[in-house]
């Protein structure tokens, strides 16, 4: 395969972005013909935005990559039963085959943070209408939403022969039938009938199977496979939720049907709704199925797990056959292939609560007690304790000239660094994931996920490079950030945001710690404890504040407090390069990342994404932020551009989205001045070369196209401060 890549850019009347594209189309056709050696790899950049088009990709080694997959959607709306146009076709109409919005025929295609939409309507309406129809091998798909309705996705390859002549017509419809292997991660797959359907050899990992409302007694059927005779695997799904829309009742989707005879389609540690009926599948009146099909689950979660009610010609899939049906050995093939390497990774849908989309958390780390022996310790120490009038009126003096500087002390107590450890698990890329909780004062623990790559890079100490990586809001906390699968509101997040930045990292070969912030995760005061969606992506940041506040202290504070700590637990394993650490923050995580590197030296690189622009704009005028942004007197005496001076002249990589909300009415503006002031601090120290800005399209969110390169660059900067 060649070594260089070619990049193509998209952009939705390519406003702003030089040299891009208007359509998927048109950047695809370009690439087809100003690289004709399809042994190099090519990659499509597409930016936020609806791109109504239908999109076939025939090249191999295409990669077709959107910035989140809620910004990019690529839709369009045919049905089965529409004209044909030409006349061909049953009955002149288009079939199920020719509706497809993006079509894949290729090999070693990855398609990722993309909505691809089929938005004809109810298939009673306009027929079947494919939203994906991927017919390639070692076809990739992550962090992808496939919508439609009857027949969303369409595995390849076709069954032999049609039920009826002209069924198959459309662009396969003569094809030698050659199975291909496809790798679905982490994506939202939405229908109700059939709509997951084909032969292909199909593992799907830690995905949302989400069935729509059709007000039927049948309400629907998730899956419908034609796996071919003697072919050694069908659908696979494993970590997945089978959850439903809004409407859907209990008891009217059966999990599938078999499309041909020799159908496969297992279950392995899947979670199950209510809507899933008790029977579990039906075999479309298919005698010889209940034979030559294999149509099975093994450790089922949720209301509708109980395999009691199958048909004897279902099968229970026993532990020491669940090897069989591992990532590795589905997508092996001839030539081992494997598109995340290590073994299969650890999904939590065995402790999703009953909406089947959040962890159900027994043990919550909250503070609240240690603030309320705070309270009784502290609460009232510069209270009136003279007898006079005269007394009264010098302390009065006293007490207003206190409260017009305050700006607060430290109270909090600092305590060895101890740690436990409460699990282990194994990641996709051989990476091991411990969660772990450390003590950052007395009484209060702070839970972190630690993500161990097999093989991590080192410093030049021989240790290991650590990045710390707090979270942000909307994400569930560290789950997210640490990339936990078989969560699918935590799934929403990373596609929403890219929240998975610590994983990221760790797939660099970082070893990164990813902690629970005061008031979020496993850290939730008990207003937001409990297994609603939005409690649980959520924290308690304001009533964390209103604890804090009048003792003195702000969320902002005891959140930096909580990660030198975790500085000083690093620091004391004695494996992790201290002189080469990092923190990387979005969002909230960002602030967090800011406060940190500026009060901590032994922080020696920073990234900060969607998190620095001037307070006035920003925080002032859209008072409706978090209360973990606000600290008392801070204003009257610094802006964000000073607190990040103080990062200086340590590197800094700062990256903003032209369309953040949180930038305020002005925009880059009011990110630019205050960069301007700390770009001031770096020029005359010397190193205006250590602080860099990059700006990303779209709105509020963590841009990765350049990731790999900006830590690589934050290495090199901070090595070479290390040498000077």
């Amino acid at each position: 395969m060649g070594s260089k890549k070619a990049v193509y850019k998209v952009a939705t009347g390519r406003a702003g972005v030089p040299g891009a594209y208007p359509t998927v189309s048109a950047a695809l056709s370009a690439a087809y013909e100003q690289v004709p050696d399809d042994s190099v790899p090519v990659e499509i950049r597409v930016a936020p935005g609806e791109y109504r088009e239908r999109v076939e990709i025939a090249r191999p080694n295409v990669t077709l990559v959107g910035e989140t997959a809620e910004s990019v959607r690529i839709v369009y709306g045919l049905g089965a039963f529409m004209e044909s146009g030409d006349g061909s076709g049953i009955d002149g109409k288009l079939g199920t085959f020719r509706t497809y919005t993006m079509f894949v025929d290729a090999a070693d295609v990855t398609l990722r943070n993309l909505t691809i939409e089929n938005d004809a309507g109810d298939g009673r309406e306009v027929g079947q209408g494919l939203a994906l129809y991927a017919d390639g091998d070692r076809l990739v798909v992550d962090s992808c939403r496939l919508l439609g309705r009857q027949d969303t996705l369409f595995v390849g390859p076709l069954p032999p022969r049609e039920v009826k002549p002209g069924g198959f017509i459309g662009p396969k419809q003569f094809a030698p039938r050659v199975v291909g292997r496809q790798y679905f991660r982490r994506c939202l797959i939405a229908g109700d009938v059939d709509f997951i359907f084909g032969g292909g050899r199909t593992y799907f990992d830690g995905c949302e199977i989400r069935s729509l409302n059709r007000n039927m007694d049948v309400n629907g059927y998730a899956t419908a496979a034609s796996t071919p005779e003697g072919e050694p695997y069908g659908l696979v799904f494993r970590g997945c939720s089978f959850t439903a829309g809004e409407g859907v009742a209990d008891d009217t989707v059966y999990l599938g049907r078999p499309w041909r005879d020799f159908a496969q389609t297992v279950l392995l540690d899947c979670w199950l709704g209510p809507h899933i009926k008790a029977e579990g599948w039906w075999d479309w009146n298919k005698p010889a199925a209940h034979e030559a099909s294999l149509l099975a689950g093994g450790k089922l979660y949720g209301p509708s797990a109980s395999m009691a009610a199958w048909p004897e010609w279902a099968h229970a899939i026993a532990p020491a056959d669940e090897e069989r049906f591992s990532r590795s050995a589905v997508l092996a093939g001839d030539d081992g292939w494997d598109p995340v390497g290590g073994e299969d990774e650890a999904v939590e849908t065995a402790r999703l609560s009953d909406n089947g989309r959040t962890l159900h958390i027994k043990t919550y780390f909250e503070d609240e007690p240690a603030m309320r022996w705070r309270f009784s310790r502290d609460g009232r120490s510069a209270a009136f304790e003279g007898s006079s009038a005269d007394d009264w009126l010098a302390w009065r003096d006293r007490c207003r000239e206190r409260l017009a500087d305050l700006l607060g002390v430290s109270l909090l107590e600092r305590c060895d660094a101890e740690s436990q450890v409460l699990e282990h698990a194994q990641v996709g890329g051989g990476i091991t994931r411990t969660k772990m909780a450390v003590l950052t004062e007395p009484g209060v623990w702070m839970p972190f996920y630690l993500l161990e790559p097999a093989k991590p890079k080192r410093g030049e100490d021989g240790r290991a490079l650590c990045w710390i990586a707090p979270h942000g809001h909307q994400g569930a906390g560290k789950d997210s950030i640490a990339g936990v699968m078989g969560v699918p509101a935590a799934d929403d997040a990373v596609r929403r945001f890219n929240y998975d930045y610590g994983l990221r990292l760790a797939r660099m070969g970082y070893v990164v710690a990813c902690p629970d912030s005061r008031g979020w995760g496993e850290r939730r005061d008990w207003k937001g404890q409990g297994d609603d969606e939005q409690l649980y992506l959520r924290g308690t940041c304001a009533n964390q504040a209103k604890m804090a506040e009048p003792l003195g202290l702000s969320v902002a504070g005891l959140n930096a407090w909580d990660l030198m700590r975790l500085v000083d637990y690093l620091a004391a394993r004695g494996d992790v390069c201290m002189s080469e650490l990092g923190c990387f923050g979005f969002s909230g995580g960002g602030e967090q990342t800011l406060y940190l590197a500026a009060l901590d030296p032994r922080v020696k690189k920073a990234f900060i994404s969607g998190y620095l622009y001037g307070y006035a704009d920003a925080l002032l005028h859209l008072n409706g932020n978090c209360a973990c942004n606000y600290v008392p007197g801070l204003w009257r005496l610094f802006d964000m551009g000073d607190i990040a001076s103080l990062i200086a002249p340590r590197p800094l990589l700062v990256q903003s989205c032209e369309e953040d909300h949180l930038n305020g009415p002005r925009g880059l503006a009011n990110v630019d001045e205050q960069l301007d002031v700390a770009r001031a601090a770096y020029a005359l120290l010397g190193h205006g070369e250590n602080l860099a800005h990059e700006v990303c399209p779209g709105g509020h969110h963590l841009g990765v196209n350049n990731l790999e390169k900006e830590i690589a660059w934050l290495d090199g900067q901070a090595r070479k401060d290390d040498e000077r």
